[in-house]
């Protein structure tokens, strides 16, 4: 039979536990690094790419902002003008004045020069008289002699020009604004034979205005109009010097590398742009440019006669007309697009807001956008997801090298373990070979092992005994010791489990009234965190002075009658919610010489349930009363009906019979729909829940009551989140609530007033807002709204706001009412996302 030495049995198993592993270990940490690093990247690349975008996104608002508050500098310098004296001095004066710098280039294509100079605001300023004509006339800082008669749209500088005609129909103050004015720019005469804008040095040069008129009033009486002329230089300056993908700003963008900024106004027109031709503009005969289509003719796009509009350039990308018409709704955002050129790149745009003149009606000015070319956006999320890889090879590299290393150290440690522990009970075999060969005992063990292991068992097989009779002594002994301590320890756990665990807050005092302990219930209810240094209980209970008070009264009372003590509810009203806390004073010792126990309950969540209860009983109780009293009553109305129509038919010669037949008629109908309410409140059934969408079911209450809105001059305002998510409801039944909440709205302000109607989602749920500012509700009768047959009102059967709450109550949702005299009304309906998920109602409700 092969014999294997103890040695080698131990040295293999070492080899084996421990290599293998470590081996294991290796290639799952590999695997999962690899796991991390494609995550990584692509979480990196989401990351980056999403604050690029917001970045971009801010970048963009901000200018948008520049410019609405640079129009509205404009209008501040066009009031201004208007206060002085129509003389040429004193206009050509305020032109001079009112400079901005420039940076533009100049110079040869070959040999080009950037220049920054600052240069009048406005190219042209002038007095307008009554008659319309030109009293005063600056052109570029110097006065014109020619004066014209604007009346004729022809005379004007581009023909077809009427800002006189409508500043003159303005009140005092006002301002009529036009759109950009200039002659259009081909292709090739901003080229000139260059082959890019970038390029083109020495190409023509847009130029245009934005026209600001107000009529100007002298002690009531109108004297013409002042005309201020934004020179357009000025508004391209906004974003012709944008580089979006860094912050340093250049003196002309490159159309060719998507990486540039461009204007449009509120009927989707380019206005400022890197290629000129782009830009909205007049031709020769005072006509309009037709914009760039997908019916262009060849010819005109050869020629370069191609302004764009967004609204029109669908063809080039679906997204251009949506970025104009979210921007006409005042909508700020970004998305992808491909420009003319085949540019893909992201682009951010924002809304600039503007009321005066020609964009009154549309509210804003036009929009701005900011486009970055995908892949250099993409650059700073490529760079660091290269820099993850690159760290993360590195680290594998130095982990294999680390675990190569181990594996000779652990071998080579292995050898030594193993020989130190073979070593060892070699010896000790030998020597006990020695000791036992000169005694005469029997070995009480047969040995079937042949190496030392079994040597080693056959010499202490002799010592069995023994050692078996010791420990069993020792084993009696351990066992009562660990049975006290397991009895000492379980008591204590009981104790510390019982003191945290309890329900009930406890709080124990010494006997100078100095704080020693308290449970976690205790510092929850009293919402404090768990005392140290033995304060004062006075200290303890500073920021609730009801028990604070009652502690006192305990500590005031005599011995005895403290020994005798009752649990006191005391109630206590914190941020609008009022609770109640039952609290008890016991002696922890005779006679109270040790001290004392407090305990506090939180009784709020019995008290309020049981009040729901109440509440409910006394529903139930109406309801089947109610039932019964319906049925007993409708019989005995429906034949008192049919009588009364038959006594009707019979008296077709008595008018004045007829009309008392035909009002008591009436009562009864009334009658009859107060039984048919009370049936429906008696016998409520469980909505029948189906996905909907809760903004759906308002637009259609809305529609229905809007023609009464109008005939009771109230004022409907919509606030609406068109992303609400679906939810499970009972579409009828929540329309019967907003319908009689709108109803009760309408009934409020008899005299007219505002009607909000908000949706919005909240956390996990849906926060619907009726509000009027209608009579409002006593705050005395306030509680008792939803009550059966209250009413504020003359007349109705006062269960309408009862049936509101038991449907919103069957959704699993809350409804709340707050109101002021004289001020009106809020109601605000709380429904969760999903039917078995509770309301969380926060101090934002």
């Amino acid at each position: 039979m092969l014999r294997i030495k103890l040695h080698t049995k131990v040295l293999g198993a070492l080899l084996l536990l421990a290599l293998v592993p470590l081996i294991l270990l290796l290639f799952s940490s590999h695997h999962s690094l690899r796991l991390v690093e494609d995550l990584l990247r692509q979480r990196t690349t989401e990351t980056l790419d999403f604050q690029a975008t917001r970045a971009l996104e801010k970048r963009t608002q901000m200018v948008a902002d520049q410019i609405s508050a640079f129009l509205q500098q404009i209008e501040e310098n066009l009031l201004d003008l208007a206060l002085l004296e129509p003389h040429q001095e004193n206009y050509q004066k305020f032109g001079d004045n009112h400079q901005r710098q420039i940076w533009y280039r100049r110079g040869s294509n070959l040999n080009p020069t950037e220049i920054r100079e600052a240069v009048p605001l406005y190219s042209e300023l002038a007095f307008i008289d009554t008659t319309g004509i030109e009293q005063v006339r600056i052109v570029n800082g110097q006065p014109c002699e020619q004066l014209r008669d604007i009346t004729n749209p022809y005379l004007t500088t581009y023909p077809a020009e009427d800002y006189f005609k409508q500043a003159a129909r303005l009140s005092p103050g006002d301002i009529w604004v036009t759109r950009l004015t200039g002659w259009h720019i081909s292709r090739d005469e901003q080229l000139q034979g260059a082959a890019t804008p970038l390029e083109a040095i020495e190409g023509k040069k847009y130029s245009g205005v934005i026209r600001f008129a107000t009529p100007v009033y002298h002690q009531g009486k109108w004297q013409g109009v002042a005309v201020l002329s934004l020179d357009h230089r000025h508004l391209m300056t906004f974003t012709q010097h944008i580089s979006p993908i860094d912050d340093q700003d250049t003196v002309f963008p490159s159309y060719e590398s998507g990486n540039y900024a461009f204007m449009f106004d509120d009927e989707g027109w380019m206005i400022t742009h890197p290629k000129f031709w782009n830009i909205r503009g007049f031709d020769a005969d005072g006509e309009l440019v037709p914009a760039y289509t997908v019916d262009t003719p060849q010819e005109v796009v050869d020629a370069g006669r191609i302004p764009f509009n967004l609204l029109t350039a669908g063809f080039v990308h679906p997204n251009y007309p949506q970025v104009a018409n979210l921007v006409r709704r005042g909508v700020s955002g970004a998305l992808s697009t491909v420009n003319v050129g085949g540019s893909n790149k992201i682009m951010a745009y924002a809304p600039i807001p503007y009321h005066k003149g020609i964009y009154q009606q549309s509210g804003v000015f036009g929009g701005v956008t900011i486009g970055a070319e995908i892949d250099l956006f993409h650059l700073p999320a490529t760079s660091t997801a290269l820099l993850i890889q690159n760290e993360i090879n590195n680290y594998l590299m130095q982990s294999w090298l680390v675990i190569s290393i181990t594996v000779l150290l652990v071998a080579f440690v292995a050898y030594l373990l193993s020989n130190s522990i073979v070593r060892p009970i070699h010896m000790l075999t030998e020597g006990t070979r020695k000791m036992t060969s000169g005694h005469q005992l029997r070995v009480k063990v047969d040995v079937t092992s042949n190496d030392e292991v079994g040597v080693l068992a056959g010499a202490f097989n002799q010592m069995v005994e023994e050692l078996t009779r010791r420990r069993e002594r020792l084993l009696r002994t351990m066992l009562a010791l660990r049975q006290s301590r397991k009895e000492i320890i379980s008591e204590r756990n009981f104790k510390n489990t019982l003191f945290e665990n309890i329900e009930t807050g406890l709080i124990t005092f010494d006997s100078q009234g100095r704080v020693t302990s308290a449970n976690g219930p205790a510092c929850r209810i009293l919402q404090m965190s768990r005392p140290t240094d033995n304060p004062a209980w006075q200290q303890l209970l500073n920021d609730w002075p009801e028990l604070k008070i009652t502690l006192d009264n305990w500590f005031n009372t005599s011995n005895c009658e403290r020994k005798n003590s009752h649990p006191v509810y005391v109630p206590i009203e914190r941020k609008g919610r009022k609770l109640t806390y039952r609290t008890a004073l016991f002696p922890l010792s005779f006679r109270q010489q040790d001290g004392w126990l407090l305990t506090i309950e939180d009784l709020t969540e019995r008290v309020n349930m049981r009040q729901q209860m109440a509440r409910m009983d006394r529903l139930a109780s109406l309801g089947r009363m109610s039932a019964g009293i319906a049925h007993e009553v409708r019989n005995p109305l429906t034949g008192v009906s049919l009588l009364l129509d038959e006594l009707h038919d019979r008296l077709l010669g008595q008018q004045t019979d007829q009309l008392l037949i035909r009002r008591a008629l009436e009562e009864i109908e009334r009658l009859e729909t107060l039984v048919t309410q009370m049936l429906r409140f008696s016998a409520a059934k469980a909505p029948r829940l189906n996905d909907g969408r809760i903004g759906e079911v308002l637009s259609d209450s809305i529609f229905l009551l809007r023609n009464q809105c109008q005939r009771q001059q109230v004022r409907l305002i919509e606030q609406i989140a068109s992303d609400l998510p679906v939810l499970l409801l009972d579409a009828d039944r929540i329309k019967q609530v907003v319908l009689n909440l709108l109803n009760n709205a309408l009934d409020a302000m008899p005299k007219g007033g505002d009607l909000t109607i908000r949706a919005e989602q909240v956390d996990n749920n849906i926060l619907i807002t009726i509000a009027d500012t209608g009579e409002g509700i006593n705050p005395d009768q306030l509680p008792l709204v939803f009550e059966p047959f209250f009413t504020t009102k003359g007349q109705g059967t006062g269960l309408g706001l009862s049936i509101c709450h038991n449907i919103i109550t069957d959704h699993g949702g809350d409804i709340q009412i707050d109101s002021t005299l004289q001020q009106g009304t809020r109601v605000q309906i709380i429904l969760p996302l999903t039917v078995d998920q509770p309301v969380s109602v926060n101090e934002s409700f």
